[in-house]
């Protein structure tokens, strides 16, 4: 079974180097849609594969 949460993140940045009046060369931002697959056979004493709290809390070292 598969199971998956999705997370959304927003960055920002601007490009310094390019020509004066370059769209990019101000500050700017981007947002970011972010899947994380689990795979696996269902647990048959929980009935789930993963717990989502523990799914959750596993992309926060990423998401920080």
């Amino acid at each position: 079974m598969d199971i998956y949460k999705e997370f959304t993140i927003e960055a920002a940045h601007l490009l310094p180097n390019v020509p004066d009046g370059h769209k990019c060369k101000r500050l700017h931002g981007h947002s970011f849609r972010i899947e994380v697959h689990v795979g696996g056979d269902v647990d048959p004493e929980l009935g789930w594969v993963m717990d989502f709290a523990l799914l959750k809390n596993s992309f926060k070292p990423v998401n920080s």
